[in-house]
Protein backbone atom coordinates (compact mmCIF):
# COMPACT_ATOMS: atom_id res chain seq x y z
CA UNK A 1 0.00 0.00 0.00
CA UNK A 2 3.04 2.29 1.07
CA UNK A 3 4.43 1.67 -2.45
CA UNK A 4 1.64 2.41 -4.38
CA UNK A 5 1.36 5.88 -2.70
CA UNK A 6 4.72 6.46 -3.09
CA UNK A 7 4.62 5.23 -6.75
CA UNK A 8 1.56 8.00 -6.99
CA UNK A 9 3.72 10.74 -5.44
CA UNK A 10 6.08 10.33 -7.70
CA UNK A 11 3.95 10.38 -10.88
CA UNK A 12 1.87 13.31 -9.69
CA UNK A 13 5.63 15.04 -8.86
CA UNK A 14 7.17 14.00 -12.35
CA UNK A 15 3.90 15.73 -14.00
CA UNK A 16 3.81 18.80 -12.51
CA UNK A 17 7.61 19.02 -12.62
CA UNK A 18 7.25 18.68 -17.05
CA UNK A 19 3.94 21.33 -16.39
CA UNK A 20 6.66 23.65 -14.80
CA UNK A 21 9.18 23.06 -17.27
CA UNK A 22 7.08 24.00 -19.71
CA UNK A 23 5.77 27.16 -18.81
CA UNK A 24 8.96 28.16 -17.89
CA UNK A 25 10.48 27.44 -21.07
CA UNK A 26 7.60 29.46 -22.73
CA UNK A 27 8.11 31.96 -20.39
CA UNK A 28 11.88 31.88 -21.69
CA UNK A 29 10.95 31.88 -25.32
CA UNK A 30 8.63 34.76 -24.57
CA UNK A 31 11.08 37.06 -23.00
CA UNK A 32 14.19 36.24 -25.83
CA UNK A 33 11.63 37.61 -28.42
CA UNK A 34 10.33 40.52 -26.81
CA UNK A 35 14.09 41.45 -25.84
CA UNK A 36 14.77 40.58 -29.80
CA UNK A 37 12.11 42.28 -30.99
CA UNK A 38 11.67 45.29 -28.72
CA UNK A 39 14.00 47.97 -29.74
CA UNK A 40 13.02 46.95 -33.49
CA UNK A 41 9.24 47.99 -32.42
CA UNK A 42 10.22 50.97 -31.10
CA UNK A 43 12.17 52.41 -33.50
CA UNK A 44 9.38 51.76 -35.86
CA UNK A 45 6.71 53.77 -33.49
CA UNK A 46 9.39 56.63 -33.49
CA UNK A 47 9.98 56.67 -36.86
CA UNK A 48 6.02 56.92 -37.68
CA UNK A 49 5.45 59.45 -34.84
CA UNK A 50 8.40 61.51 -36.74
CA UNK A 51 6.65 61.26 -39.92
CA UNK A 52 3.21 62.11 -38.90
CA UNK A 53 4.89 65.42 -37.68
CA UNK A 54 6.98 65.54 -40.62
CA UNK A 55 3.65 65.21 -42.43
CA UNK A 56 2.05 67.40 -40.28
CA UNK A 57 4.80 70.66 -40.35
CA UNK A 58 7.61 69.93 -43.51
CA UNK A 59 9.31 73.28 -42.23
CA UNK A 60 9.64 71.85 -38.67
CA UNK A 61 12.44 69.22 -40.06
CA UNK A 62 15.05 69.52 -42.23
CA UNK A 63 15.45 66.39 -44.15
CA UNK A 64 18.84 66.90 -44.89
CA UNK A 65 19.81 67.23 -41.10
CA UNK A 66 20.93 63.44 -39.98
CA UNK A 67 19.17 62.70 -36.59
CA UNK A 68 20.47 64.37 -33.57
CA UNK A 69 19.25 64.98 -29.71
CA UNK A 70 19.26 68.31 -30.28
CA UNK A 71 18.68 70.19 -33.08
CA UNK A 72 19.50 73.99 -34.02
CA UNK A 73 16.86 76.17 -33.41
CA UNK A 74 12.81 75.83 -32.34
CA UNK A 75 11.28 73.17 -33.90
CA UNK A 76 8.05 74.39 -34.26
CA UNK A 77 5.49 73.74 -36.92
CA UNK A 78 3.91 75.84 -39.52
CA UNK A 79 2.19 78.13 -36.80
CA UNK A 80 4.40 79.77 -35.59
CA UNK A 81 5.26 80.52 -31.94
CA UNK A 82 3.60 83.84 -31.78
CA UNK A 83 0.77 84.64 -28.96
CA UNK A 84 -2.40 84.54 -29.64
CA UNK A 85 -4.03 87.86 -30.53
CA UNK A 86 -5.27 89.95 -27.79
CA UNK A 87 -4.15 87.66 -25.25
CA UNK A 88 -1.88 89.56 -22.59
CA UNK A 89 -0.71 88.29 -18.94
CA UNK A 90 0.89 90.54 -16.48
CA UNK A 91 4.36 89.72 -15.50
CA UNK A 92 4.65 88.10 -12.60
CA UNK A 93 4.47 89.50 -9.08
CA UNK A 94 8.13 90.68 -8.01
CA UNK A 95 9.79 90.65 -11.72
CA UNK A 96 12.97 92.19 -11.65
CA UNK A 97 12.71 95.95 -13.10
CA UNK A 98 16.19 95.13 -15.70
CA UNK A 99 13.87 91.77 -16.84
CA UNK A 100 15.85 91.82 -20.38
CA UNK A 101 12.55 89.73 -21.75
CA UNK A 102 9.83 92.84 -21.96
CA UNK A 103 6.40 91.95 -23.19
CA UNK A 104 5.71 92.79 -27.19
CA UNK A 105 2.51 94.90 -27.84
CA UNK A 106 0.31 92.47 -29.56
CA UNK A 107 -1.39 93.05 -32.88
CA UNK A 108 -5.40 94.38 -32.46
CA UNK A 109 -7.63 90.62 -32.86
CA UNK A 110 -9.38 90.84 -36.15
CA UNK A 111 -13.33 91.94 -36.26
CA UNK A 112 -15.40 89.56 -34.40
CA UNK A 113 -12.88 87.14 -33.49
CA UNK A 114 -12.77 85.38 -29.88
CA UNK A 115 -10.76 87.70 -27.57
CA UNK A 116 -11.28 86.51 -24.04
CA UNK A 117 -9.03 88.19 -21.19
CA UNK A 118 -6.17 86.49 -20.91
CA UNK A 119 -3.25 88.98 -20.44
CA UNK A 120 -0.19 88.35 -22.38
CA UNK A 121 3.13 88.22 -20.22
CA UNK A 122 7.07 87.94 -21.14
CA UNK A 123 7.58 87.23 -24.69
CA UNK A 124 10.12 84.60 -25.36
CA UNK A 125 11.94 85.21 -28.78
CA UNK A 126 13.69 81.37 -28.35
CA UNK A 127 13.17 78.37 -26.25
CA UNK A 128 16.69 78.96 -25.26
CA UNK A 129 16.04 81.76 -24.22
CA UNK A 130 12.43 80.94 -22.52
CA UNK A 131 15.05 78.18 -20.76
CA UNK A 132 17.84 80.25 -20.16
CA UNK A 133 15.33 82.64 -18.09
CA UNK A 134 13.95 79.66 -15.52
CA UNK A 135 17.11 78.17 -15.03
CA UNK A 136 16.95 75.57 -16.77
CA UNK A 137 20.30 73.81 -18.33
CA UNK A 138 20.84 72.02 -21.31
CA UNK A 139 22.21 68.77 -19.46
CA UNK A 140 18.15 69.23 -17.69
CA UNK A 141 16.32 70.01 -21.28
CA UNK A 142 18.48 67.00 -22.78
CA UNK A 143 17.40 65.01 -19.85
CA UNK A 144 13.49 66.27 -20.01
CA UNK A 145 13.39 64.80 -24.25
CA UNK A 146 14.83 62.01 -23.23
CA UNK A 147 11.90 60.64 -20.63
CA UNK A 148 9.11 62.24 -22.44
CA UNK A 149 10.69 59.86 -25.18
CA UNK A 150 11.38 56.44 -23.45
CA UNK A 151 8.53 56.76 -21.69
CA UNK A 152 5.88 57.87 -24.52
CA UNK A 153 7.51 55.96 -27.09
CA UNK A 154 7.56 59.72 -29.07
CA UNK A 155 10.32 60.67 -31.90
CA UNK A 156 13.60 62.64 -30.11
CA UNK A 157 12.71 65.26 -32.41
CA UNK A 158 9.26 65.19 -31.61
CA UNK A 159 9.38 65.40 -27.96
CA UNK A 160 12.24 68.10 -28.45
CA UNK A 161 9.64 70.09 -30.76
CA UNK A 162 7.06 69.56 -27.89
CA UNK A 163 9.42 71.02 -25.01
CA UNK A 164 10.54 73.72 -26.60
CA UNK A 165 6.81 74.57 -27.60
CA UNK A 166 6.16 74.13 -24.21
CA UNK A 167 9.06 76.28 -22.62
CA UNK A 168 8.20 79.18 -25.19
CA UNK A 169 4.53 79.23 -24.45
CA UNK A 170 4.82 78.44 -20.45
CA UNK A 171 6.72 81.60 -20.14
CA UNK A 172 4.73 83.84 -22.20
CA UNK A 173 1.45 82.89 -20.39
CA UNK A 174 3.02 82.48 -16.91
CA UNK A 175 2.60 78.75 -16.52
CA UNK A 176 5.25 75.79 -15.74
CA UNK A 177 5.85 74.37 -18.85
CA UNK A 178 6.67 71.15 -17.05
CA UNK A 179 2.87 71.40 -15.98
CA UNK A 180 1.62 71.53 -19.69
CA UNK A 181 4.05 68.88 -20.84
CA UNK A 182 2.01 66.92 -18.06
CA UNK A 183 -1.17 67.90 -19.59
CA UNK A 184 -0.02 66.52 -23.22
CA UNK A 185 1.13 63.50 -21.36
CA UNK A 186 -1.96 63.22 -19.79
CA UNK A 187 -4.79 64.27 -22.20
CA UNK A 188 -2.93 62.67 -25.22
CA UNK A 189 0.37 60.98 -24.42
CA UNK A 190 1.85 62.90 -26.83
CA UNK A 191 0.10 62.15 -29.92
CA UNK A 192 -0.79 65.33 -31.60
CA UNK A 193 -4.07 63.22 -33.39
CA UNK A 194 -5.47 61.98 -30.69
CA UNK A 195 -9.41 63.07 -30.41
CA UNK A 196 -12.88 61.83 -30.67
CA UNK A 197 -15.70 62.89 -32.96
CA UNK A 198 -17.80 65.33 -33.95
CA UNK A 199 -15.19 68.32 -32.30
CA UNK A 200 -15.01 66.36 -29.36
CA UNK A 201 -11.58 66.74 -27.61
CA UNK A 202 -8.89 66.92 -30.27
CA UNK A 203 -4.85 67.07 -29.84
CA UNK A 204 -1.96 66.84 -27.97
CA UNK A 205 -4.01 69.02 -24.99
CA UNK A 206 -7.57 67.42 -25.98
CA UNK A 207 -9.41 70.89 -26.50
CA UNK A 208 -13.03 71.08 -26.95
CA UNK A 209 -12.89 72.21 -30.80
CA UNK A 210 -16.62 72.76 -30.72
CA UNK A 211 -16.14 75.07 -28.00
CA UNK A 212 -12.79 76.51 -28.81
CA UNK A 213 -12.75 76.90 -32.58
CA UNK A 214 -12.91 80.66 -32.70
CA UNK A 215 -9.31 80.27 -30.81
CA UNK A 216 -7.86 78.03 -33.47
CA UNK A 217 -9.02 80.75 -36.74
CA UNK A 218 -6.46 82.90 -35.68
CA UNK A 219 -3.99 80.40 -36.90
CA UNK A 220 -5.34 79.71 -39.80
CA UNK A 221 -8.18 78.22 -41.74
CA UNK A 222 -9.67 74.38 -41.92
CA UNK A 223 -10.22 72.13 -38.94
CA UNK A 224 -6.57 70.57 -39.41
CA UNK A 225 -5.07 73.15 -37.17
CA UNK A 226 -6.22 71.66 -34.46
CA UNK A 227 -3.75 68.73 -34.59
CA UNK A 228 -0.72 71.41 -35.55
CA UNK A 229 1.11 70.64 -32.40
CA UNK A 230 1.97 74.36 -31.59
CA UNK A 231 -1.22 75.54 -32.43
CA UNK A 232 -3.04 72.74 -30.25
CA UNK A 233 -0.37 73.67 -27.40
CA UNK A 234 -1.18 77.66 -27.69
CA UNK A 235 -5.08 77.35 -27.53
CA UNK A 236 -4.74 74.86 -24.39
CA UNK A 237 -2.43 76.84 -22.73
CA UNK A 238 -4.47 80.11 -23.22
CA UNK A 239 -7.76 77.94 -21.52
CA UNK A 240 -5.34 76.53 -18.73
CA UNK A 241 -4.06 80.33 -17.79
CA UNK A 242 -7.75 81.60 -17.80
CA UNK A 243 -8.67 79.07 -15.54
CA UNK A 244 -6.02 79.76 -13.33
CA UNK A 245 -6.74 83.13 -13.38
CA UNK A 246 -10.54 82.73 -13.27
CA UNK A 247 -9.86 80.28 -10.21
CA UNK A 248 -6.77 81.45 -8.49
CA UNK A 249 -4.72 78.49 -8.40
CA UNK A 250 -3.07 75.75 -10.36
CA UNK A 251 -4.96 72.91 -8.94
CA UNK A 252 -8.48 74.97 -9.53
CA UNK A 253 -7.30 75.84 -12.98
CA UNK A 254 -6.94 72.25 -13.94
CA UNK A 255 -10.42 71.13 -12.39
CA UNK A 256 -11.76 73.85 -14.33
CA UNK A 257 -9.83 72.61 -17.43
CA UNK A 258 -11.24 69.21 -17.16
CA UNK A 259 -14.31 70.48 -16.43
CA UNK A 260 -14.84 69.67 -12.97
CA UNK A 261 -16.07 71.45 -10.04
CA UNK A 262 -14.27 69.58 -7.53
CA UNK A 263 -11.43 67.31 -7.09
CA UNK A 264 -13.15 64.46 -5.83
CA UNK A 265 -15.27 64.90 -9.68
CA UNK A 266 -12.07 65.06 -11.63
CA UNK A 267 -12.09 61.19 -11.72
CA UNK A 268 -8.50 61.61 -10.13
CA UNK A 269 -7.31 64.33 -13.32
CA UNK A 270 -5.63 66.70 -11.02
CA UNK A 271 -3.40 64.18 -9.10
CA UNK A 272 -2.92 62.04 -12.14
CA UNK A 273 -1.44 65.37 -13.63
CA UNK A 274 0.23 66.64 -10.93
CA UNK A 275 2.19 63.13 -10.38
CA UNK A 276 3.18 63.50 -13.97
CA UNK A 277 4.60 66.71 -13.32
CA UNK A 278 6.73 65.76 -10.64
CA UNK A 279 8.22 62.91 -12.34
CA UNK A 280 8.78 64.96 -15.02
CA UNK A 281 10.54 67.25 -12.80
CA UNK A 282 12.68 64.27 -11.07
CA UNK A 283 13.51 62.83 -14.58
CA UNK A 284 15.07 66.20 -15.44
CA UNK A 285 16.43 67.24 -11.69
CA UNK A 286 14.13 70.48 -12.01
CA UNK A 287 12.66 72.34 -9.55
CA UNK A 288 9.04 73.05 -9.34
CA UNK A 289 7.57 76.25 -8.24
CA UNK A 290 3.74 77.02 -8.01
Amino acid sequence: MSQQLASGLYRNMSEFVRTCAIYIGIAVLVAVVMVAGMPVLRMQVTQMHRALLVALAPEAFDPMMPPSFSPPGPLVSAISLDPIPGATLPAPVGAAPDRPLVARPTPAAPPGADTDDVPQGIRADSPAVAMAKLGVTRSQQDALIKYISRKYLVAIEAASMFVDTAYVVGTELNLDPLLLLAIMATESRFNPYAGGPGGGATGLMQVVTSVHRAKFSKFGRGDAVVFNPVANVRVGAFILADCVRRRGSVVQGLLCYCGASAVGADGGYTEKVQSERRRLALAASISIKD
